[in-house]
This record gives C-alpha cells, structure tokens and sequence, in this order.
C-alpha cells in the first residue's frame, strides 16, 4: 500500500474552515427545525379537530425532529473532528491509525476511518 502524505496546513485550516461554516449552517438548521417540531406552535397554527390535519401536523412535526436529530448528530461529528484539529490527530483512521486518503476526508471531513477499515467497518469484518 502506497504511503498516504499528510495534510499541510494550508488544507487543515481549509477543513477546518468549511467544519465551522457547516457547523453553523447546522445549528441554524436545529433551531429552525426544533421550533418547526414544537407542538406549541402546531396547536396556535389555527388547526381544527379534522384528523386529516392532525395526521399531516403529527406528520410534519415527527419528520422536523428526525431532520433534528440527524443535524445533531452531524454536529457531533463536526465536533469531534474539530477536536482532532486540534490534538492533531486529524485525517488518522481511529481504526488502523493510518492517514485517511486525502479524497474521503474531502468528501466527508469528518471521516474517523479510512475507506477500507470504514468497509470492514459496515460489513462486519
């Protein structure tokens, strides 16, 4: 297997940059979505006793606190690698302790694992 290089630091301050930013985008995101679930606000949106309202708001309200949950969830990610940034153990698998390969961190910069222990990882190996 071909060495993997490090990240230069131009590139770590350019993933830390774009964590920040999709970390901010996130928390916007919960808030709106949060407030979005609140049964409060349902029952002052002027809804009658139709059940077919009621379905569509129970609905709406239970798909808003998934979309929450996922964003949380993606924080806590983002959370954690910028925690890597900063003890410097950053784009190293939590598995095998090899560098990730420079494309997956591009395209998940939160990535804990490298690709191939990330497949031995979903397939049980």
């Amino acid at each position: 297997m071909a060495k993997r290089k490090a990240l230069t630091k131009t590139k770590l301050r350019s993933i830390r940059q774009e964590l920040e930013q999709e970390r901010a985008s996130l928390l916007e995101k919960v808030v709106d979505l949060d407030a979005e679930a609140d049964v409060n606000n349902w029952r002052e949106g002027g809804f009658d006793d139709d059940p077919a309202d009621a379905g569509s708001a129970s609905f709406e309200r239970e798909t808003a606190q998934s979309l929450s949950n996922h964003a949380r969830r993606l924080l806590t990610e983002i959370d954690d690698a910028l925690r890597r940034l900063d003890d410097g153990t950053y784009g190293v698998c939590e598995r095998c302790g090899e560098r990730i390969e420079f494309e997956r961190l591009e395209a998940i910069a939160y990535a804990r694992m490298c690709m191939d222990c990330k497949r031995r990882d979903e397939t049980g190996r």
